[in-house]
C-alpha cells in the first residue's frame, strides 16, 4: 500500500497514475474534493488535517491497514507542505525516508539558508524579518522579500525602494486569513540580495541506487516586481549547454541537504562570476507540468520514479531522450472578463514542433494579471530541439494575450482555447 499524504498538483497526478497502474494507495489529504473521480474509485481516500500530525496519519495508516489486510509499502508527499509529515510517517513506519532535520531544510527557507551556509553551498546574502522588526531594508537594493515558508512563488516579490519593500514585508506578515493550502503561515519573511542570470529547475529523484538528474529545466518568469512562472522547457541534462556543471551542482545540494530518498526539485540561478546560487530546494515533485515536460521531453516517468523510490526500489529510466519539451502559459496583460480567445496563436500552432494548445480557464473567467493563479487560460505544448522550442516558447510569452472583455475576436486573429 502507497501512501500519498495531502496530494495536491503534480501529487494528484502521481496518486491517479500509481491507481491506474494498481497500485493500492491510501489518501490522506483535507483536501479530497481536488482529487479525480478515479482517485475516489480506485484509492482509499481519508480525512486528515496537518493539525492531525504523524500520529493522526499512524492511525490512519493502521486502520487501512487492518480493514484492507495490505501493509503500507512506501510514503510520498503530495504536496510541498506535506513534506516534513511523510518523512515522519516513513520513519515511523521504518520505510525510506528523510530524517527530521532534511525535512526541515527544504521546508523553512531560513533554515535552508543556514544549512546552505553550513555545507558550503552557494546562496543569496539573506535576513529573515520578523512582523516585529523594524528599521530600514537590511540589505542593499534591489531585494527579494519572500514567505519563508509558502510556496508557488506565493507572496514573492522584487523590492527597488523602502516603499516596494514596505508592502512586500506587510503582504507577508499579514497575508489575510487564507493562504492557498497553507494551514498555518509564519508570517517571516526572508529578504535576500537579488541575483541576475538564467534561472533553471533540476528536476531528478534519489532512489535505491543514489541521485539521479533526469531534467534541466529552463524557467520563464514574469516581469518583475513579481516571478510568475509563465513557462518551462525540460531538457536531458547532455543535451542542455549548461548540463555538466548544473547535473554537478545538483549532486551537491542533494549530498548537502540530505536528500536519501524521493524526488527533488532544485531551483537555480546561474549568476556571472559565481556559477549555480541556490534559490530553493523542495523535496517533492515540481508542479506547472513539469513531470510531464520530463515525461515528453527526456522521456523519465518522475511519478514512477518516486513511487519506486518510497517503496526502496531502483527505478531505470533507460538513456534519455534528446527532445527538449516546453510549454507557455497564455495570460492576460489586463484585469477582466476572459472573451475565450488567444490573439496571435494561430502563428505558433502550426509550427512543426507544436503538440498541443490546452484550456486552463473557460470563456467569462475573471482574470488577474496580479494572481498566477487566476490568470492562466490556456498553455502551448512544444517539442523538438532546445534551441528552437526556447524560441517558440519566448515568442508565445511575448506575442500572445489572453483576449479580455470581447477583445480578439476569432474572426480576426487567435483561436479560441
Amino acid at each position: 500500500m502507497l501512501i500519498v499524504v495531502q496530494p495536491l498538483s503534480a501529487g494528484v497526478r502521481l496518486t491517479a497514475r500509481m491507481v491506474a497502474a494498481g497500485v493500492p494507495c491510501l489518501v490522506p489529504t483535507q483536501f479530497p474534493g481536488l482529487l479525480p473521480p478515479e482517485v475516489h474509485a480506485g484509492a482509499t481516500v481519508v480525512d486528515w488535517h496537518p493539525d492531525a500530525g504523524v500520529a493522526g496519519l499512524l492511525r490512519l495508516v493502521e486502520k487501512a491497514a487492518a480493514e484492507t489486510g495490505t501493509a503500507p509499502t512506501g510514503v510520498v508527499a503530495g504536496f510541498e507542505y506535506a513534506v516534513p509529515e511523510a518523512a515522519g510517517l516513513a520513519r515511523a513506519l521504518g520505510l525510506p525516508a528523510l530524517g527530521a532535520r532534511a525535512a526541515e531544510a527544504v521546508r523553512q527557507k531560513d533554515v535552508m539558508r543556514r544549512r546552505c551556509a553550513e555545507r558550503g553551498i552557494a546562496r543569496p546574502r539573506s535576513v529573515t524579518v520578523g512582523p516585529r522588526t523594524t528599521g530600514p531594508c537590511p540589505l542593499p537594493f534591489p531585494v527579494v522579500v519572500k514567505p519563508v515558508d509558502c510556496g508557488g512563488s506565493l507572496m514573492v516579490s522584487l523590492c527597488r525602494d523602502e516603499d516596494e519593500y514596505a508592502r512586500a514585508r506587510a503582504l507577508v506578515h499579514d497575508p489575510g486569513e487564507d493562504v492557498k493550502f497553507h494551514p498555518n503561515p509564519r508570517r517571516t519573511a526572508l529578504v535576500e540580495e537579488y541575483l541576475e542570470g538564467p534561472e533553471f529547475s533540476l528536476d531528478g529523484w534519489v532512489d535505491a541506487d543514489g541521485p539521479h538528474l533526469a531534467s534541466v529545466t529552463t524557467k520563464f518568469l514574469s516581469a518583475p516586481p513579481d516571478f510568475f512562472e509563465m513557462g518551462h522547457i525540460a531538457t536531458a541534462p547532455r543535451c542542455s549547454p549548461h548540463g555538466e556543471l548544473l547535473e554537478r551542482f545538483a549532486r551537491q545540494v542533494v549530498a548537502a541537504f540530505d536528500l536519501t530518498v524521493g524526488p527533488f526539485h532544485i531551483e537555480t540561478r546561474i549568476v556571472r562570476d559565481r556559477g549555480p546560487v541556490l534559490i530553493e530546494v523542495g523535496a517533492r515533485l515540481a508542479g506547472d507540468n513539469i513531470p510531464e515536460l520530463v515525461l515528453a521531453g527526456p522521456g523519465v516517468d518522475l511519478c514512477a520514479a518516486t513511487a519506486d523510490a518510497a517503496r526502496a526500489l531502483a527505478h531505470d529510466p533507460g538513456p534519455l531522450s534528446p527532445v527538449s519539451a516546453g510549454l507557455a502559459f497564455v495570460t492576460a496583460d489586463r484585469p477582466g472578463a476572459f472573451s475565450g480567445t488567444l490573439p496571435g496563436v494561430d502563428a505558433f500552432t502550426g509550427a512543426a514542433e507544436f503538440r498541443a494548445l490546452l484550456p486552463e480557464a473557460e470563456p467569462g473567467a475573471l482574470l488577474d494579471p496580479g494572481d498566477i493563479f487566476a490568470n492562466r487560460v490556456a498553455r502551448i505544448h512544444f517539442e523538438g530541439d532546445l534551441d528552437r522550442v526556447e524560441c517558440l516558447v519566448a515568442s508565445v510569452l511575448a506575442d500572445v494575450k489572453a483576449g479580455v472583455d470581447g477583445v480578439g475576436h476569432q474572426d480576426k486573429e487567435g483561436a479560441r482555447a
